[in-house]
C-alpha cells in the first residue's frame, strides 16, 4: 500500500535498527541516518497479540509499505508522524511464522523481517479419563494368530479376526473381564483401520456388575462403520466384572461375513473438568458469554480455558478453520450397496487442520447429539491410502496423544444423514493448513488459503469431488483452483448422467475422494473402497485445468468410472477393464474431445472379430488384446440409441433396471456367462428392439468355456443351448430389427441412422 504522511517529508532509516529495551508501542530511535542501500532489520515476537513502534529518519516524500502476501492476514503496517507501527495477531499455530515488511520511495529500500513464535499450548490443566485395564478376554472362535488378547494390547495394527474364508459362525461371542473395577462410564469399539471385513454389524450386549450374572444391557449395530463406535452406561457401571458382545453380523467379501477389533477400550470419566458455564456459551468454548469482563477470564484456574477465552476476548482467535459446524454424511457403504457400486469417500468433512505425531491435539465438541462422532487423522506420504489413526470425541473435552502425523477430518456418518444435526467443533491445537471449498470460497480465496498452507498436502473440495493432492503441486499448476474443482465435480456429474442418475432422481450422498499416492513403485492410477489414487508422475496433468479438460481427463474418468460400475450387469467377468471406458469415453466427448475409438480402432474391430464371425471369437474375451476393440459394440450402442435418437435414455434405463432388479440367475450356469447373456437380453429390452444380429457379429452370442483373469481366475461358460434359449426369448417379443447394420456405426457416421 502506498503511504502519504501529512508532513513534507518523512524520516527512515536504512537499518531500521530495533532497540526492543523500549516499552511496547514506545518508538524506537535509529542512530543511522543514512538510506541509500537495502538493509535489513527483524523485529521478534512471542505467540501472543503485540506491536511495536520504529522512528524512521530519512527525507523522501512518500512511503510504499508491503507485507509478505501469505501473512498479511496476521501481520499488519501502518506508518504516521515518522512512526512505522507492526501489529502481530496472536499465533495459534504450533509453529513460529515470519514475515517480511518492506519500505520503499523510488529506488530507497528497507526492510523488517518479522518473526512470531509459535503458540505452545498447555494442556497439563485439561482432564484425563481413565483407561480400564482389561484382565482377561475370551472369543467363541479366532482365526490363526487373531487372538482376543490382540484387541486390548493397546495396538491398533494388531486385531482379533474370526475365522476365514467363509468359516466364522454367527453369533461370534467376545468377552472381556475386569478386576477391582470400580466404575465404567463407556466403552469405545475400534475397527480395523485397514481393510473392510469384520466391522461389526448387529450385536447384543450383556454386562455383569455387582458379583452378579451376565444380563443382557441392549441391543446395538454399528451398521459396519469404519469409524469408532461408543456404548455410554447411563448410570454407570457398578463394579463391572463382564462385558459381552454377542455378534450377530458384520461386513465380509465374497466368502462371507467375519468379525475384526482393533481394540477395544472402556473407561472411567474425569469428572474434575472446567465448568465451561461460567465462562463460555456452549462446550466447544468458541464464544465468550456477553458479561465475561477480563477480570473473569483472569480468575480462571486453567490455564488452558485462561489462555482461550483471553483470544476469544481480543478477537485474537484464528477461527476460519479451527471452529467449524460439521454436518452428517451417509455411510457410504450404504449407498454402493444400494447402487451396486465401490463406496465414494468417508472424508468428506476436513477440517483444514494439520497435527504432529506425538502432540496434544485438543478437541472441544458442542455436543455430539447421541451420535458417534471421530476424528480421522490421515498421512498420505507414507504411500497407498496413507497412514490413519482414529480418536472418538465426547461433548466438551477431548484431549488426544496423536500417533501419526496429517491432516485432520471429521468422521460422522450416519444412516439418516439428512435427520441428524450438525456439530460445532473446535480444534485448538494443531496447525491451520486449510481447505478450498467451492461451495463457499470464491476463486478470489484460493490464492489467499493456497498461499497459508502449512502442510505438504491441501484439500480442494467440490460438489461431487474431493482432491487432496501436493500443496507444492497446486501452487505451480493451479492458479485457479475453483476452476478446477469445477471441472471435476462435472466429470462426476457426466458419469452420473450416464448412469441415469439424474434421470431417475438418484444420487450419491458422498463425493468421489482422489489423492496423490506417494509410493514412487504405485500404479499410474487406480481405484478401489472410498478413493481413487494418482502416481507421483501424473498429478501435474491433473491439476493443470488446460490439460485436465482435454486428452488427460480419460485416466480420472477411467478410475472414477471403475468406482461408478454397476456389478454384475456392467461388470462382469472379464469387463472390469471394458466397460469402465465407457464412462471414459462418455466424459471425454462430453468435455469436446475426439472419440479415442475413431480410425484404428474401429476398423480393428471390424476386421478382427466382425468380418471373420468365427465362432469363439467372442468380443468380450478375444485374443486381441485390445480392450479398447472390445470397447466399440458398448460404445456403438450408445452412439445408436442416443446420439441417433434412437432410445435417447438407452443407458440411463439400463443402469437403472441393473440397479433395481435383482442379479440375474440361471439354471445349471453359475459363472459369469450368464451375466454376459443377461445383458444381451436386458439391451434388447430396455430399447425394445432385436438387437440379436449385432451380438452375434460381435461374438456375445458365441459359445465359451475358458479360465479367465480378471483380478482373478475363474471359470466363464456360455453354452450353445443357452444361447438358443435367449435366441427365442427374444423373437417370441417380436421386436423390430434395426435398418442398418449397427456393426458399422462410428462417431462420425452417426448422422446417416437418425
Amino acid at each position: 500500500m502506498k503511504v502519504f504522511t501529512s508532513s513534507k517529508f518523512v524520516m527512515i532509516t536504512a537499518a531500521i535498527i530495533l532497540l526492543f529495551a523500549c516499552k511496547k508501542d514506545e518508538p524506537i530511535s535509529s542512530k543511522d541516518d543514512k538510506f541509500i542501500t537495502p538493509e535489513r532489520s527483524s523485529a521478534s515476537f512471542g505467540s501472543n497479540r503485540d506491536s511495536i513502534l520504529i522512528a524512521v529518519n530519512q527525507n523522501v516524500e512518500s512511503i510504499d509499505l508491503s507485507v509478505s502476501d501469505w501473512a498479511v492476514d496476521w501481520c499488519r503496517v501502518s506508518i504516521a508522524d515518522n512512526i512505522l507501527k507492526i501489529i502481530v495477531s496472536s499465533n495459534s499455530n504450533d509453529i513460529s511464522r515470519n514475515a517480511m515488511v518492506t519500505l520503499s520511495s523510488g529506488k530507497i529500500k528497507a526492510s523488517v523481517m518479522v518473526q512470531q513464535a509459535a503458540y505452545h499450548v498447555e494442556t497439563s490443566s485439561l482432564s484425563n479419563d481413565i483407561k480400564l485395564t482389561v484382565a482377561s478376554a475370551t472369543a467363541s472362535e479366532a482365526q490363526g494368530d487373531g487372538a482376543i488378547q490382540k484387541s486390548y494390547d493397546g495396538l491398533m495394527n494388531t486385531l482379533y479376526h474370526s475365522r476365514w474364508r467363509g468359516a466364522t459362525v454367527f453369533p461370534v461371542t467376545l468377552t472381556y473381564n475386569f478386576s477391582a473395577v470400580t466404575e465404567m462410564d463407556y466403552l469405545v469399539y475400534h475397527p480395523r483401520p485397514d481393510g473392510g471385513n469384520g466391522r461389526f454389524k448387529a450385536f447384543e450386549l450383556y454386562v455383569a456388575q455387582n458379583g452378579g450374572l451376565l444380563t443382557k444391557y441392549g441391543d446395538y449395530d454399528f451398521n459396519g462403520s469404519s469409524s469408532p463406535s461408543r456404548i455410554t452406561f447411563d448410570p454407570p457401571l457398578q463394579n463391572p466384572t463382564s462385558i459381552r458382545f454377542v455378534v450377530q453380523s458384520g461386513t465380509g467379501d465374497a466368502d462371507g461375513d467375519y468379525v475384526s477389533c482393533a481394540e477395544m477400550e472402556f473407561y472411567r470419566r474425569d469428572t474434575n473438568r472446567f465448568d465451561y458455564t461460567l465462562i463460555f456459551t456452549d462446550a466447544s468454548c468458541s464464544q465468550l458469554k456477553a458479561n465475561v469482563t477480563q477480570a473473569m477470564i483472569n480468575n480462571i484456574g486453567s490455564s488452558f480455558f485462561k489462555d482461550l477465552a483471553n483470544r476469544l476476548f481480543h478477537n485474537d482467535y484464528e477461527s476460519e478453520f479451527r471452529v467449524q459446524t460439521y454436518r452428517a454424511w451417509a455411510n457410504p457403504d450404504l449407498d454402493a450397496a444400494m447402487y451396486k457400486t465401490n463406496p465414494y469417500s468417508q472424508l468428506d468433512n476436513p477440517t483444514g487442520i494439520y497435527v504432529a505425531a506425538n502432540k496434544d491435539l485438543v478437541a472441544l465438541v458442542d455436543d455430539t447429539h447421541s451420535q458417534n462422532i471421530s476424528l480421522a487423522i490421515i498421512d498420505l506420504s507414507t504411500g497407498g491410502f496413507g497412514t490413519r489413526s482414529s480418536y472418538f470425541l465426547q461433548k466438551g473435552e477431548n484431549k488426544i496423544k496423536t500417533t501419526n502425523k496429517g491432516l485432520i477430518y471429521v468422521m460422522y456418518h450416519t444412516t439418516e444423514p439428512d435427520n441428524a444435526s450438525a456439530v460445532k467443533i473446535n480444534i485448538v491445537t494443531g496447525q491451520v493448513n486449510g481447505y478450498f471449498d467451492r461451495t463457499k470460497h470464491t476463486a478470489a480465496d484460493w490464492t489467499r488459503l493456497l498461499a497459508k498452507a502449512v502442510y505438504a498436502d491441501f484439500d480442494l473440495v467440490g460438489k461431487y469431488a474431493h482432491l487432496t493432492f501436493p500443496t507444492t503441486q497446486f501452487r505451480a499448476n493451479t492458479p485457479d483452483g475453483k476452476a478446477l474443482i469445477e471441472a471435476w465435480d462435472t466429470l462426476v456429474y457426466f458419469e452420473h448422467e450416464l448412469m441415469g442418475m439424474h434421470k431417475h432422481n438418484k444420487k450419491y450422498r458422498n463425493r468421489v475422494y482422489c489423492h496423490q499416492d506417494y509410493n514412487p513403485t504405485a500404479a499410474l492410477m487406480y481405484a478401489t473402497s472410498y478413493h481413487t489414487a494418482y502416481s507421483i508422475g501424473t498429478v501435474a496433468k491433473l491439476l493443470t485445468y488446460s490439460l485436465f479438460t482435454t486428452s488427460e481427463i480419460w485416466g480420472p474418468a477411467h478410475e472414477i468410472g471403475h468406482v461408478n460400475q454397476v456389478r454384475p450387469g456392467m461388470k462382469w467377468l472379464g469387463m472390469t477393464e471394458v466397460t469402465t471406458n465407457i464412462y471414459s469415453l462418455y466424459v471425454q466427448t462430453k468435455f469436446g474431445n475426439p472419440s479415442r475409438l475413431i480410425g484404428k480402432t474401429y476398423s480393428d474391430g471390424l476386421e478382427n472379430v466382425v468380418n471373420k464371425n468365427e465362432a469363439g471369437q467372442n468380443v468380450t474375451h478375444n485374443q486381441i488384446g485390445d480392450l479398447f476393440v472390445q470397447l466399440v459394440p458398448f460404445w456403438q450402442l450408445y452412439l445408436y440409441f442416443q446420439e441417433a435418437g434412437k432410445r435417447t435414455d438407452f443407458y440411463q434405463d439400463l443402469f437403472e433396471h441393473y440397479r433395481t432388479t435383482p442379479n440375474y440367475t440361471m439354471p445349471g450356469n453359475t459363472t459369469d456367462g450368464r451375466f454376459q447373456l443377461d445383458f444381451v437380453r436386458n439391451v434388447c429390452n430396455i430399447s425394445q428392439t432385436n438387437m440379436l444380429d449385432f451380438f452375434q457379429k460381435w461374438g456375445f452370442l458365441s459359445p465359451i468355456d475358458i479360465e479367465v483373469n480378471d483380478y482373478g481366475t475363474a471359470r466363464f461358460t456360455i453354452t450353445q443351448e443357452q444361447i438358443n434359449a435367449l435366441k427365442s426369448e427374444i423373437v417370441s417379443k417380436s421386436y423390430p430389427t434395426p435398418a442398418k447394420d449397427v456393426t458399422r456405426i462410428n462417431d462420425n457416421n452417426v448422422g446417416e441412422y437418425r
